[in-house]
């Protein structure tokens, strides 16, 4: 039992400690799961949290919160690497690392989804570019559809831009 604040006639409150709560390893297994799926509700879910709380601590506890950023960094980092996969014809945007891992099935890349629709990822990276849920200019719009002809060419203008920017600074003209 935790003792509280006084009442109105300054007697203490009393109150039962919370059982399990936010444990390290659950924070550990939350910001795992979010870092493979970029998703708060379900990553909250697979440790038997609620989302509520997820976000509650992340409001309360700074570290926490840097954390979870870096999870989701590494999430976009993820499904920017699948979408040019995708792009350099990789069917589903998966290496044959990843695919293996699956059919071992292995809990991340499950987690991960089997399905990989590379228009998703294109709304989702434009959502993060536009500064997320946090605000930034047209925050919570969807990106306009292209067709998988457009998204391919863009992905190759801008690999084609990558390759001569290597190529500039190793000398390789």
């Amino acid at each position: 039992m935790a003792a509280g604040g006084g009442g109105k006639a300054g007697r203490l409150q009393v109150r039962k400690a919370a059982r399990g709560g936010w444990t390290p390893a659950k924070r550990a297994a939350f910001l795992e799961h979010l870092a493979a799926t970029c998703n708060i509700a379900a990553s909250a879910r697979a440790v038997g949290m609620a989302p509520r709380g997820a976000h509650a601590l992340k409001a309360r506890d700074a570290a926490f919160a840097a954390d979870w950023a870096g999870a989701i960094e590494a999430a976009y980092e993820t499904l920017e690497a699948r979408l040019l996969a995708y792009a350099l014809g990789d069917a589903e945007g998966e290496s044959e690392v990843e695919s293996e891992a699956e059919a071992d099935g292995d809990a991340e890349a499950e987690s991960r989804g089997a399905h990989f629709d590379p228009r998703v990822a294109v709304q989702a990276l434009g959502f993060r570019k536009r500064g997320g849920a946090a605000g930034g200019t047209g925050a919570g719009t969807l990106c306009k559809r292209v067709s998988l002809a457009e998204l391919e060419a863009v992905l190759v203008a801008r690999l084609d831009a990558l390759d001569a920017q290597a190529a500039s600074v190793t000398g390789d003209a």
